[in-house]
Parts: C-alpha cells; sequence; structure tokens
C-alpha cells in the first residue's frame, strides 16, 4: 500500500469544503490528493441492493466521470462500489470515504484492475488510523462523504440505516439531496419513498448528474466574475 498522507485542519492541503461544512478532524489518506479540489458527487445505497438499483449506481458513477467530476462514496459492497467501479470504468476518479482507520484500507479484487493510487483514486478516513470498523462509525463518515460532495443522490434507500441517515446529514449541511424515483412501491426502496415525500428530488435518469455538474461549474464562473467586479 501507498504511504499514509496526515492531512491536518490547518494544511494548506486540507479541503475548505470539510473544513466549512462540520468540525474538521484530522484526515488520514492514501491516493492522490488533487481529487479533493475537483468537484464531488456523493452517491449513497444499500448494501444489499436490487440489481435495477446496481445499474444505476454504476451508470451514475460513469455520468459523474463523463461530467468532470469525481465520485464520492462510502467504499461499501452493493451500491457504493458500483458507482466507484462506473467512474474508474468510464476513465474518471474516485474518492472513498472510509468507516475504519486507514490501515484497514486495501483495493478490493474488483476495483483492483481499474485503480491507480496516484491518478484516479483517494481513501481517506476520519479515524485514528488502527481504528477497526465499527457501526458508529460507518455513521459518523456520512458527515465527510456529504461535507466532501457538492450534492447527494440516494440511490436505493431503506427506511432506517445508514443511508437514510447519509440523506439526513445532507438535509443538515443545507445541501442538493436527489433520490432516485423507482416509480412504485419495492422492498429496500422504502426510504426513496419518504424521502421523496419530505426532502429529496427525484431523479428519473442518470444523464442528471451531468446536469447538475455543468450547473455546478456555471456557479462556479459566475461566482469568480462577481468576486473580478467587486475587486475591480
Amino acid at each position: 500500500m501507498s504511504d499514509v498522507i496526515t492531512i491536518r485542519p490547518v494544511d494548506a492541503a486540507y479541503p475548505e469544503r470539510v473544513r466549512s461544512a462540520m468540525k474538521p478532524p484530522v484526515l488520514y489518506a492514501v491516493g492522490n490528493l488533487d481529487l479533493l479540489a475537483l468537484d464531488g458527487f456523493g452517491i449513497c445505497g444499500s448494501r444489499d441492493a436490487s440489481s435495477a438499483a446496481l445499474e444505476w449506481a454504476f451508470d451514475f458513477g460513469r455520468q459523474v466521470a463523463e461530467g468532470g467530476g469525481t465520485l464520492v462514496s462510502g467504499y461499501a459492497r452493493g451500491i457504493d462500489r458500483q458507482a466507484h467501479k462506473g467512474a474508474l470504468e468510464a476513465g474518471g476518479s474516485t474518492i472513498a470515504v472510509l468507516p475504519e482507520g486507514i490501515d484497514g484500507f486495501r483495493v478490493v479484487k474488483e476495483l483492483r484492475p481499474l485503480v491507480d493510487l496516484g491518478e484516479n483514486f483517494l481513501a481517506v478516513s476520519m479515524f485514528a488510523p488502527k481504528a477497526a470498523w465499527q457501526a458508529w462509525q460507518a455513521m459518523e463518515r456520512n458527515k465527510l462523504i456529504v461535507a466532501l460532495s457538492l450534492e447527494l443522490w440516494v440511490v436505493e434507500a431503506r427506511e432506517r440505516g445508514g443511508t437514510f441517515n447519509a440523506a439526513l446529514e445532507c438535509a443538515r449541511q443545507r445541501k442538493p439531496l436527489k433520490a432516485v424515483d423507482f416509480q412504485g412501491e419495492g422492498i429496500g426502496r422504502e426510504g426513496n419513498k419518504r424521502l421523496l415525500e419530505t426532502m429529496a428530488v427525484p431523479v428519473q435518469r442518470p444523464s442528471e448528474v451531468r446536469d447538475a455538474l455543468q450547473r455546478a461549474a456555471n456557479r462556479r464562473a459566475a461566482d469568480t466574475r462577481q468576486m473580478a467586479m467587486a475587486l475591480g
């Protein structure tokens, strides 16, 4: 494994979007730190996802890559890994936010042919390097997934659990929340229905990710022009 990089809140490399969204933790990372500066899009969903949801996740990852963003997810089996895989297969990049210490990080078998730690992949943890996986950490790392992302996209969620918790964290950080609208009831999608009824914007097709990336780029350009005018 590559050397572990420690990023403290006072360091220049520390992502400002994390500093402004939460009490900034020390971050431990392996891979390409430059990915922290790209537009991140968070994707989350069930470990035990349906085949249709896995296809959505893969396509979301691909669309993020083709739109010039970096895919941010939790590296768990199911939705997360399919989204990571979709981004990497499309020639893009991805950030894996770990629910454990960085010393436990390994590139999983299904991603090994795609991962280049010097180029397209960054693993990051907000926990002590030797910390073992614990349920509360899986919930807590949702704060970092959302903080690193411009928006959070829910693929398939139960009514309780980590994905629904991530959606609530997105609302707390006042960031756009999207959820796949599967058009009907389905076991394992109860969370989608509840989120769409209360706080999430419905997603009808994966290409909406690229639309969102373009809107983010347009906002940044407008902000830059406004700042230049103010300084002038």
